[in-house]
């Protein structure tokens, strides 16, 4: 169905920005303020989960970028 299009370092990356903006959307809404922002934090950071899960990212292949190791 997707064709994997990160490298491991790529995924890894993702990974860690995923977890950390998802965190931080969840359990820090008393500095941020602003539910919209929260939403847009939430969804950024489930989203390079969700790369870091399967290897692919939707903009990459849609600019027809891959830094997958032959």
């Amino acid at each position: 169905m997707f064709k994997v299009n990160l490298n491991k370092l790529d995924r890894s990356v993702r990974g860690f920005i995923g977890i950390g903006v998802t965190a931080f959307a969840l359990f820090n809404g008393d500095i941020i303020n602003d539910v919209f922002i929260e939403v847009l934090l939430g969804i950024f950071g489930g989203l390079n989960l969700i790369s870091l899960v399967f290897g692919w990212c939707p903009v990459y292949q849609l600019a027809g970028i891959s830094t997958k190791d032959s």
